[in-house]
């Protein structure tokens, strides 16, 4: 029975060829309008074969010594070091302990997933089997060393070798080269470019490796251990002009997950993104001119840091990614890992919660001092207003407008945590929110991206569409091999959209985001401002685009002392519409009918005062959104003649 399964796996495997074993072409990262953004793999200089009569024997040595020290002797498969893996397995209770030959590490690379079963190490088994019986072993160690992955993305051992060290891979030391086959066994973690403590521990067993194979001497193993490694610059991926390396890093994550990494890496596959490059360059204009940045102080505090996000709001392709100041400086992804308090951005899905739940636009409630007990805190919670003013009785438009955190803590507490929680996660927010009032303040932790998203909804007529990255890849010959769906979900209702994008719009116009307005440009937006002021934040929005900046410092220390986000983001923002206006109109052009209201809604003129219909004698006036059935029918008393009706 064995031996049938045996010979059923043996006919079913592929045939082994040497083309199969070559250094791959690049893989490329386009833009949505195709152009090149960042390339994955081995780029041409890097596809240099090197011979294995080129390589001293102390380079193959010691591969041979760490990897697989009877190399020269076995037939494909090490029965001494099978047997030994067995009765470690045995011992521990683990399938986990390795006992590939180099040979069967190739046929694994090239032919094989890496999953752990028993199927898929007898198929590894039978192929090394028949490779050993193709080949030499220089010719298998030769294809070995030309296609293993050091790390960093560096495949074969010429580039390796010229990326770590700046030299052929015929001039590495003993030193050198028992440092790059330490780094096999993990390479990433291994790395000296990324921890050289952990990449000198690997050496030293290589060495010791090394020397009890009577490889090198003893005097040669002291003079190794003791030489100073001088890296290289550790990537020709570095010195490459790189576009948008913020959101690549995010597409290559995904590809690796949607394809795996070796496929993305050694494929030449074209990976078509949602980034639109023009509008890129216009975001990290904006953005590295921000005037915080701008301070002395602030120049070259990379403590200081930021991100900015721009998406289509109803396709939710994210047009533009920064997540901070100098990718090279700071490979974290602020925009995509970074948890923070958006403050006062939380408010719209309170409004929005409010609405869905039947709450009228011209409600109004008292800005006044008041304390909680939180219990999940157990203590006392006196929130306060920006500066510590209080405003009395006002109607909600004029509160979001300027940010009243008592107004928004009475609405939440009016429509309940739980359904505004709810309503926020329909919306986007996927982050854990705390069921207390301090949610109000934006208390809950989220990501930039997660914030724009969830805002998008507001802009896309109440419709949630998911952030995405990647439209399609492609295989070399254009051969589609993933397209991305789009994900889309009626959140909130299209009534409730446009009163809460309507008051966003207010905000602009006559609140805290002022500095955001563009001539003949409808934004709508939301500044936010977390406790202690450790970030802020201003997100902007058309019917068409989103865009997001926030600023805090990695070590959360308080930005006291710096202007607030009406004056530090929401300018950024505004700079971008206004240069995308400018430089890129087509990017902001709506639909006609875009801002129409639909059937069931109505506007009416207000007194924001009494929330009444406005009288010709009423000061401050403003129009509203109303369902059609509940618009106000009496006339401002304040102001007008509190008997009379319209008919």
């Amino acid at each position: 029975m064995v031996g049938g399964i045996f010979q059923g796996l043996w006919e079913a495997l592929p045939e082994i060829h040497a083309t199969d074993l070559k250094p791959s072409v690049r893989t490329r990262i386009f833009d949505r309008n195709s152009q090149l953004l960042q390339t994955l793999g081995l780029t041409d200089s890097r596809m240099k074969l090197i011979r294995i009569q080129e390589l001293p024997d102390h380079v193959k040595n010691a591969f041979i010594a760490v990897e697989d020290e009877r190399f020269r002797s076995h037939f494909g498969i090490d029965i001494v070091r099978i047997v030994g893996a067995i009765i470690i397995d045995i011992r521990t209770g683990k399938f986990a302990h390795g006992a590939s030959t180099i040979t069967q590490q190739l046929i694994r690379n090239v032919y094989l997933s890496p999953e752990k079963s028993i199927t898929r190490k007898l198929k590894e088994i039978i192929l090394a089997l028949r490779m050993e019986y193709l080949y030499t072993k220089d010719e298998i160690l030769e294809m070995y060393l030309n296609t293993v992955f050091f790390g960093e993305n560096f495949y074969g051992i010429e580039t390796a070798s010229r990326e770590y060290f700046n030299k052929a891979s015929q001039d590495l030391t003993i030193a050198e080269a028992a440092l790059l086959a330490g780094l096999l066994k993990a390479p990433n973690k291994y790395s000296p470019l990324r921890n050289m403590e952990r990449a000198r521990s690997r050496q030293k067993l290589v060495l010791g490796k090394m020397l009890e194979m009577k490889f090198v001497s003893i005097y040669q193993y002291d003079q190794a251990f003791g030489q100073e490694l001088v890296l290289g610059s550790g990537s020709e991926n570095v010195k490459e002009t790189m576009e948008a390396p913020y959101f690549t890093q995010v597409v290559v994550k995904d590809a690796f997950r949607i394809l795996g990494r070796r496929k993305v890496l050694e494929n030449g596959l074209r990976i078509y993104t949602t980034l639109d490059l023009g509008v890129h360059r216009l975001a990290e204009q904006s953005f590295r001119q921000a005037k915080l940045f701008q301070s002395d102080e602030a120049k070259n505090d990379v403590g200081l840091q930021g991100a900015f996000v721009v998406r289509d709001v109803s396709t939710g392709d994210i047009l533009s990614l920064i997540g901070g100041r100098d990718f090279q400086k700071s490979k974290f992804n602020r925009a995509v890992q970074a948890r923070r308090q958006p403050g006062s951005c939380f408010k719209p899905f309170i409004y929005a919660a409010a609405f869905e739940k039947g709450t009228p636009a011209n409600l109004i409630l008292n800005d006044e001092p008041l304390s909680y007990y939180i219990a999940s805190e157990k203590k006392e919670w006196t929130p306060e207003n920006y500066g510590g003013i209080y405003h009395g009785p006002c109607i909600l438009r004029t509160a979001l407008e300027h940010s009243y955190n008592m107004i928004s803590i009475k609405l939440l507490e009016r429509t309940g945590i739980q359904p505004t929680i709810e309503i926020a996660r329909k919306m986007g927010i996927e982050s854990y929110l705390e069921p207390n009032l301090t949610l109000a303040l934006g208390s809950t932790e989220v990501t930039p991206v997660e914030l724009v998203s969830a805002y998008s909804t507001i802009a896309n007529y109440g419709v949630y569409a998911a952030p995405r990255f990647i439209t399609k890849i492609e295989d070399a010959n254009g051969v589609v091999l993933y397209r991305a769906p789009t994900e889309e979900r009626e959140a909130i209702s299209v009534t409730t959209a446009f009163k809460v994008f309507s008051m966003m719009e207010s905000v602009v116009q006559n609140g805290s985001g002022k500095a955001t307005r563009v001539k003949g440009l409808r934004i709508a937006g939301k500044t936010g401002t977390n406790q202690d002021y450790i970030d802020t934040w201003f997100i902007g929005m058309t019917r068409r685009i989103a865009a997001l900046v926030t600023f805090g410092y990695n070590s959360r220390k308080s930005l006291e002392n710096r202007a607030p986000s009406s004056r530090v983001a929401a300018p950024v923002i505004g700079d971008f519409f206004r240069t995308l206006k400018m430089q890129m109109p087509e990017m902001l052009d709506e639909e006609p009918e875009a801002n129409h209201l639909p059937p069931e809604l109505l506007e009416s003129r207000i007194c924001r005062v009494s929330g009444l219909l406005a009288s010709p004698s009423c000061r401050y006036t403003t129009k509203e959104i109303f369902d059609r059935d509940k618009e106000p029918r009496a006339i401002c008393p304040v102001h007008g003649v509190s008997t009379a009706y319209l008919d």
